[in-house]
């Protein structure tokens, strides 16, 4: 079953559960057809379909995805650029 507006997933696994920071698994719903064209897929995957985020930043993740004021691809890119691969909240 695919739910139309679901835009992301947070998971708690064992990376998780053992990381000081406990830090959620973010992973996109994005698919390829979901796309213009593979041009449009590679820049909207371009720091990968999934990233981790401190738990005071889901809220933040799931509400900006939700109202399209910024997209996954932002925030997988803020966890990038952090020393830990982590994203965390404002």
């Amino acid at each position: 079953m695919r739910v139309d507006n679901l835009t992301v997933v947070f998971l708690a696994d064992r990376t998780t559960m053992q990381a000081g920071c406990h830090a959620l698994l973010a992973v996109t719903t994005l698919a390829r057809e979901d796309c213009l064209d593979d041009e449009n897929y590679e820049q909207l995957t371009e720091f990968g379909r999934d990233f981790r985020t401190v738990p005071a930043g889901v809220h933040d993740v799931h509400a900006k995805l939700s109202i399209g004021n910024l997209g996954f691809e932002e925030y997988a890119a803020w966890a990038h650029d952090d020393p830990e691969d982590v994203y965390r909240s404002f």
